[in-house]
């Protein structure tokens, strides 16, 4: 409780002291804890996979890749550089060494494989959250679609005019799902068609105008505007969530990190 309080209040403190401990000391605590963390993640990673290989679960011969694969990674970072040429260290960026081709080589890859399969999860996402069941997930569909099509080559190529047509579908099949009534449908319908029509042969028919139509123009105010305000609500969520969590930690409200 004692330093959890010194470090939060240690901001708002102007003594020298105290402010050495919150952006000097108390940083580098954290950098030796959290590294002796990582060495107690891997035993602990190497302990449950040889739990999973000397029992024959499921899935036991992913346990032993991901068991060589550490003590691989061990040994290129502690044990051998593969260029003597190289000091301790350095070994970590520099060109010729062990460390640097498992980077290169398997780690990369390994990665661009799993950005590449996360695509297909997110479209798979997108499909499931974009179904229309109400107001919100059609505004979220709607949004989508600006943004998507907006962000392509195609979307610069499609008429301000053919988003307005298209917004008058829209309109008339609200209208009829409001009312219900085939009159008034028709009639909103043909009047919008109408007044684009009038509107686009006065206007010339532009490609980018009216700007508020044109998708590469929308989608960049949804991308600066909507976008960023929501954006910036989940951040302030976030972090008066970490502040709550704190303060639960720094009072022992919170023991759920020692196992109760």
């Amino acid at each position: 409780m004692f330093f959890g309080f010194l470090t939060l209040f240690g901001w708002f403190i102007d003594q020298n002291q105290v402010k050495d401990f919150v952006d000097i000391h108390g940083l580098q605590w954290y950098s030796i804890i959290s590294t002796f963390a990582i060495f107690l993640g891997i035993i602990t990673l190497i302990k449950l996979q040889l739990i999973k290989i000397l029992k024959k679960q499921k899935g036991w011969q992913y346990s032993v890749v991901a068991i060589l694969g550490v003590l691989f990674s061990f040994t290129a970072g502690f044990i051998y550089k593969g260029n003597p040429d190289v000091e301790w260290g350095g070994h970590v960026i520099e060109k010729g060494t062990l460390f640097k081709w498992i980077f290169e080589f398997m780690f990369t890859p390994l990665s661009a494989t799993m950005f590449a399969l996360l695509a297909f999860f997110v479209a798979s996402a997108s499909y499931r959250a974009f179904r229309i069941r109400n107001f919100e997930a059609t505004l979220l569909l709607i949004s989508g679609m600006i943004i998507m099509i907006g962000r392509v080559p195609i979307g610069s190529s499609i008429s301000s005019w053919f988003v307005l047509y298209l917004l008058v579908f829209v309109i008339s099949i609200i209208i009829n799902s409001i009312f219900k009534n085939k009159t008034y449908t028709m009639i909103s319908f043909s009047s919008g068609l109408i007044i684009v029509s009038l509107l686009g042969f006065y206007m010339g028919w532009p490609l980018d105008r009216p700007g508020i139509f044109y998708l590469p123009t929308l989608q960049e105010w949804i991308y600066k505007y909507p976008n960023v305000a929501g954006a910036r609500s989940i951040s302030i969520g976030i972090g008066l969530g970490i502040f709550a969590t704190s303060i639960r930690y720094i009072l022992g409200l919170e023991k759920s990190y020692i196992g109760e």
